[in-house]
């Protein structure tokens, strides 16, 4: 009870305070300082020893709560200061509100203490149950990095040179080793330090010896020795100098860093597992591990060595010589799956928990599960060693002529051991680097206008410029997702800014007036700035591109910046692959597509938020498939075609002339036609056919009807198809017809016709047909033609069916 009167009474005292403080603030707000300050140089002087004394409490009171948390406060040096980092001011006071909450619901009881007891027994329950997704993925941890001798600055523009002070097992000396030499790509490099050794080395007879494979020991019944000092680095050292293979494997880190960071070493032999601490200041010390991973006598067995190999160099100054990569031994066996993780679980049947394969390795100190974990890569592989190499010699003795897949396997392993770390260059202006934003458009379906593309550059600049001062990832930054949504929508104001970069990291936050004003210059440039298109595929044969400027990107130091580092030697291969990969004109629309993308934006019938296409395309003509001969002189007359022809391929068979064919879609307001036009034809053949022998012989050729000899000879006379069908008409109506003074079934001479015994008869049904004559036959009036036309009534309901017909959730 004492306790509850005591924190009232300091509550209601700190209300009071409070309440007195607002006032004298509000009343001294409503006076007129400036006059005051103006008539009295005493009230001036009070005034701003006041204000000192206030900015100087407030500086105090958000450092005081910021200690030891991710808010930093902001920086009040006047008044001004103030109204600017206001929002600063909100968040400290945000985070005391939420402590304080806390605190006071653990002092009512809401939240109940744990006792030392309970907390014990609350860490084994976590450690049993299911591990949350990231939970270790992302921790806020100091930046180790900062407290190395050798503290990366990001920002070297020279060929990286090979961290070693001395070179154990050497065939070629040191001073010989560390030469730079030309590369493929045109840039300067260093060579690998122990290429000679490598190329030289002999893997033991072991490597291709039958043998029963070595049992591990158990797993729960022993333990990892934790390295953390030269002692206990020099002891480590002597124990695996003594033995014929090792077990290696990395863990690296690199989210809250620009160019990664190696976090952890595991080293395992038979009967002992080491795991070493490599982000101790001294790491460089480390070197002397040479002695045996490059002894080619010690083989050193990985998995997926293509990184490791890399970041050992960068980080240790550590090179392999006798490298085993057990993924390679997987893929040449034909195994379903080449991972870690499957082939514990084939030879082993251990589980490995994948889950802490991406956690921050940089936690200090480790948890059990992940200390498990890092064990676990090493303490079975030379048992795999083993059972793989046992595998790989049983299957070379079965098909012998394949090869000796065990020297297939150490080839493809050395091959990985010559991997030499080199720093790519990313340069602004081109954008050409493993993290550019050549590479990054280039993976993006995104057609952006000339200011969206020069904001699209100018924040990846800004972008991978924190990163490097911050020692943070760009991922970290600013997502490539952001990027593109800040130069899609062109923000002009802080909070819309801050809306798209999401989730926004601190350096972000403090940065974000600085990549405002970026994206307004680029606004302002990029309006009579060059296209995306332009700057992405040279115009151009692929063969014809000149690689003078890409390499002048590697050797120039004014335009090229240190971005990371590139597993292999022919870095711009890939990208000269993709210089290649658009051309100027297309092979199939040829040079007939406008390049001008600003039709779109020029034209105001065309709606942005519809979608178009980037390249239209013209209309699909003759023209667009015409191809100029060789074979034709020099200045040959033009060939007109008429823009609605059909396309004819060149390697189609010959047709007929086409006729010309005028139809309509659809006549507003216009009566169906009539069908007679469809039976012209037949009614003409008709009539050839029931004429007489005589006629027939007439015309001069008895298998030639009159339809045939009417189209030729329209095709010969030129006349259009109306032209034609007009004339068809005007022939049936004559034949129809019979001139004056002669009857139906009357020779030319006055004479009766003939019976034709040939023809079938002329009966009721099938009779001559004529103006007026006892075989034609007039069309009566349907009363029903319209009724069909009539509106249909409304659909016969469905019966409800007896039942329920919906089920309702409560």
């Amino acid at each position: 009870m004492a306790s509850e009167q005591s924190f009232d009474e300091l509550k209601a005292g700190i209300f009071s305070a409070l309440i007195s403080t607002t006032r004298t603030a509000a009343q001294i707000s409503n006076e007129d300082l400036t006059f005051q300050r103006s008539i009295n140089p005493e009230v001036d002087r009070l005034l701003d020893e006041q204000n000192a004394r206030l900015l100087a409490l407030v500086r105090d009171l958000t450092r005081s709560a910021t200690a030891g948390t991710d808010t930093i406060p902001p920086p009040l040096k006047n008044v001004e200061s103030v109204d600017d980092g206001w929002r600063g001011i909100v968040d400290v006071i945000d985070h005391l509100l939420e402590k304080a909450d806390a605190c006071l619901d653990e002092f009512t009881g809401v939240i109940k203490k744990l006792t030392p007891a309970h907390r014990q027994e609350a860490t084994v329950a976590d450690a049993k149950r299911p591990l949350a997704r990231h939970e270790y993925r992302n921790q806020n941890i100091l930046k180790p990095q900062r407290l190395f001798r050798r503290v990366p600055t990001n920002n070297e523009a020279s060929p990286f040179k090979p961290l070693l002070t001395a070179k154990p097992n050497a065939i070629v000396p040191l001073d010989e080793s560390l030469v730079t030499t030309p590369q493929p790509d045109g840039s300067i490099q260093y060579k690998h330090p122990y290429e000679a050794e490598i190329y030289a080395s002999r893997y033991p007879e072991l490597a291709y010896a039958q043998r029963t494979p070595i049992p591990f020991l158990p797993f729960d019944a022993t333990s990892a020795t934790w390295v953390d000092t030269p002692e206990g680095v020099q002891a480590m050292l002597q124990d695996i100098k003594g033995a014929t293979e090792i077990a290696v494997d990395v863990e690296h880190h690199d989210m809250h860093t620009y160019v990664g960071i190696v976090s952890l070493l595991q080293i395992s032999t038979r009967d002992r597992d080491w795991i070493v601490d490599t982000l101790v200041p001294w790491r460089e010390d480390l070197q002397v591990l040479n002695e045996v991973f490059a002894e080619p006598r010690i083989i050193k067995v990985l998995h997926g060595s293509t990184s490791d190999i890399v970041w050992l160099q960068r980080d240790l100054g550590l090179y392999i010589v006798g490298l085993f990569d057990t993924y390679h031994a997987s893929r040449l066996l034909g195994y379903p799956k080449h991972s870690l993780a499957y082939l514990l679980h084939h030879h082993v049947a251990y589980e490995a928990d994948k889950r802490y394969q991406m956690a921050d390795w940089r936690m200090r100190p480790l948890p059990k599960q992940m200390y498990d974990y890092a064990r676990s890569d090493t303490h079975f592989l030379l048992y795999i060693f083993d059972k793989m190499r046992n595998e790989l010699l049983a299957k070379t003795n079965a098909a012998s002529a394949a090869g000796h897949l065990v020297d297939e396997v150490c080839q493809l392993s050395k091959t990985e051991a010559l991997q030499r770390y080199e720093r790519y260059f990313y340069d602004v202006k081109t954008g050409m680097g493993a993290t550019g934003w050549r590479n990054m458009l280039l993976r993006s379906p995104e057609c952006l206008d000339r200011q969206q593309f020069a904001i699209l550059r100018a924040v990846h600049e800004w972008r991978d410029k924190t990163a490097r001062e911050e020692d943070e990832s760009v991922q970290q930054i600013l997502t490539n997702r952001a990027i593109f949504v800040i130069a899609r929508e062109m923000p002009t104001e802080v909070p819309q800014l801050l809306s798209y970069c999401q989730p926004s990291h601190m350096a972000t936050k403090k940065r974000v007036s600085e990549l405002l004003h970026s994206i307004k210059s680029a606004m302002a440039e990029g309006v009579n700035g060059p296209e995306m298109r332009d700057l992405i595929v040279p115009r151009g044969r692929p063969d014809a591109i000149d690689p003078a400027p890409l390499r002048s990107i590697a050797t120039n130091p004014a335009t090229k910046l240190a971005a990371g580092l590139s597993r292999r030697s022919a870095i711009v291969g890939p990208v000269s692959a993709a210089y290649s990969a658009i051309l100027n004109a297309s092979r199939f629309w040829g040079a007939t597509v406008d390049r001008d993308t600003q039709h779109v934006q020029n034209n105001p019938s065309i709606r942005k938020s519809e979608p178009y296409l980037a390249l239209p395309l013209p209309p699909l003509t003759a023209q667009v498939f015409e191809t100029k001969s060789t074979d034709e002189p020099s200045a040959p007359t033009p060939l007109t075609i008429d823009p609605g022809a059909r396309v004819e391929h060149k390697y189609s068979k010959k047709r007929k002339p086409e006729e010309e064919d005028v139809f309509v879609l659809k006549q507003s307001g216009s009566k169906k036609r009539k069908t007679n036009e469809a039976q012209e034809v037949p009614e003409l053949a008709a009539i050839n056919h029931v004429g007489s022998s005589e006629d027939r012989a007439a015309d001069g050729d008895a298998g030639q009807d009159e339809v045939a000899l009417v189209e030729e000879q329209g095709i010969e006379g030129g006349l259009t198809k109306s032209q034609r069908r007009q004339q068809r008409k005007r022939k049936l109506r004559e034949e129809r017809q019979p001139s004056n003074g002669d009857e139906v079934g009357k020779s030319e001479n006055g004479d009766t016709e003939a019976f034709d015994y040939e023809n079938p008869a002329y009966s009721v049904l099938h009779a001559r047909k004529g103006n007026g004559g006892a075989g034609a036959v007039k069309r009566g009036i349907d009363p029903y033609s319209k009724s069909l036309d009539a509106p249909k009534g409304m659909r016969k309901m469905q019966k409800e069916v007896p039942g329920r017909s919906m089920t309702y959730k409560s």
